[in-house]
């Protein structure tokens, strides 16, 4: 796996993300307490929405044309372009003050306002890093942030400055990130011209419906239960739900590591095939992590949810439902990836077309019947629906190979690891720090599993690690 070390850097700094966000959220959840958080968590979905209209397709469009090093300066002129858009939705959310404040429950305009700034700063670097190829760079400024962005939260809550405090230590964190994140930007020396901005918006009026499809399988779900259920029952979900991205890590490290290559090797040759590779290897390694995921999920997922507080043990069959979700839309992230990388981003539109009618409805309908099992089954037929058109439309672009054996390997080792799970929750019973153990040991089994079965795996894993373990699987 040639992009392996890049993938494992993004990964584990998204496990940092994770981690260090893991630990600010219970120290949230305890002392603000389920309905603050839940006000707190709502209040980061209107963000979400707002600032995916606030970038209207832009990232995904500088990511593509900067990774295609043609000589234009889509830095200063995607930089141009953000700005304006961010001006026009700042004032539409002052304008909707008072209609934002009714639905939140508190005067939330002035700080989406401040958090969409630094946000879509954040984005922008991200972006235009991940296009110039510094993927590694890119994604040690999620840690970065993270990590400030904890500090600064658990520091103030815990001074008693309540809700306020997590809000400022969003703003920090995000700001930290950008300026370490502007000083590896390498920008062309040239004014942008009037093709750049045109290349920009040719990408982007096809690009932006895939960020409304992943703000919808992001957060849909919470906006429209803050309609129908209390903001405990919404603090609950998204804990269930923060869970469940936490296995689905490594696929999308991959998919963000392997794009720009891709999207280079379009711009310079008609040979797909390499690229078929490429999409081979992103669907072998995409459910690494969350195949066993969601198996022990199943298995000790109740006792797990129980860190965040009694009340959040009610969340496991969400838990279980949203992780299977995170599966199937892992791997319909590989082959959207793939599709944009070949510069067909009309495809990707009808695909994300799709889901977006049947997400917004589906969680109307169901979330309304159903309560929060509605809008989790939404959020996974949704997902279904986007792995087929994925597939569909990637057969028609390249030789697409699904490597069903690799897969199976990967569940087989999580079946395995399921066996000693079940026997040790029976043995030492179910109290949290017996299922902490048993996550570490459940972890365990499963890669030692892993590295038996698969010599896919085995050899993957000699040619990324710094050192030569060849003799070890010889021996």
């Amino acid at each position: 796996m040639r992009y392996g070390r890049t993938s494992i850097i993004h990964f584990l700094s998204r496990l940092v993300m994770s981690v260090s966000g893991f630990f600010a959220t219970i120290a949230l959840t305890r002392i603000l307490g389920q309905r603050q958080y839940g006000t707190y968590v709502v209040v980061l979905s209107v963000l979400a929405w707002t600032t995916m209209a606030a970038q209207f397709g832009l990232p995904q469009a500088i990511r593509k044309r900067v990774s295609e090093a043609d000589g234009g300066n889509y830095v200063y002129a995607g930089a141009i372009l953000q700005f304006l858009l961010y001006v026009v939705l700042a004032g539409c959310l002052w304008i909707a003050r008072p209609y934002i404040t009714d639905f939140v429950g508190i005067d939330a305009a002035p700080v989406v306002i401040a958090m969409l700034g630094v946000r879509l700063a954040l984005r922008f670097v991200q972006v235009v890093l991940d296009g110039q190829q510094l993927v590694h760079v890119s994604s040690l400024l999620i840690p970065v942030e993270w990590s400030s962005r904890s500090i600064v939260q658990v520091s103030l809550v815990v001074s008693g400055v309540g809700i306020a405090g997590a809000f400022a230590g969003y703003v920090a964190g995000a700001t930290v990130a950008v300026l370490v994140g502007l000083y590896f930007i390498d920008v062309p020396r040239t004014m942008p011209a009037r093709d750049e901005f045109t290349s920009l918006r040719s990408f982007a009026q096809f690009s932006w419906l895939g960020s409304i499809k992943s703000r919808m399988f992001q957060s849909m779900d919470t906006l429209v239960l803050a309609v129908f259920v209390s903001h405990s029952l919404v603090a609950v979900y998204e804990v269930a739900w923060n869970l469940a991205s936490l296995f689905a890590i490594f696929g999308s490290s991959i998919a963000r590591t392997l794009f720009p290559e891709m999207s280079g090797i379009s711009a310079n040759s008609e040979d797909t095939s390499k690229i078929a590779g490429l999409l081979r290897v992103s669907l072998a390694y995409s459910g690494l992590f969350i195949i066993p995921g969601l198996v022990g999920s199943a298995l000790v997922g109740d006792i797990i949810l129980t860190i965040y507080g009694d009340g959040f043990r009610t969340g496991y069959r969400i838990l279980l439902v949203l992780t299977f979700a995170r599966l199937l839309y892992g791997y319909s992230r590989q082959f959207l990836s793939t599709i944009d990388a070949l510069d067909r981003p009309k495809l990707t539109l009808y695909i994300n077309v799709a889901f977006v009618g049947t997400n917004l409805l589906l969680n109307v309908l169901l979330t309304w019947r159903f309560g929060w099992y509605g809008a989790a089954t939404a959020t996974t037929v949704s997902s279904a629906i986007s792995l087929a058109g994925g597939y569909y439309y990637a057969r028609r672009l390249v030789n697409v190979t699904v490597p069903i054996g690799e897969i199976s390997r990967q569940w087989l080792a999580a079946l395995l690891m399921a066996g000693i799970v079940v026997a040790g929750r029976t043995l030492v019973g179910d109290s949290l720090p017996a299922g902490i153990v048993l996550v570490a040991v459940g972890g365990g089994v499963y890669f030692a599993a892993l590295t038996a079965l698969s010599e896919e795996f085995r050899t993957t894993v000699d040619d990324n690690i710094p050192f030569d373990i060849r003799h070890r699987w010889d021996g």
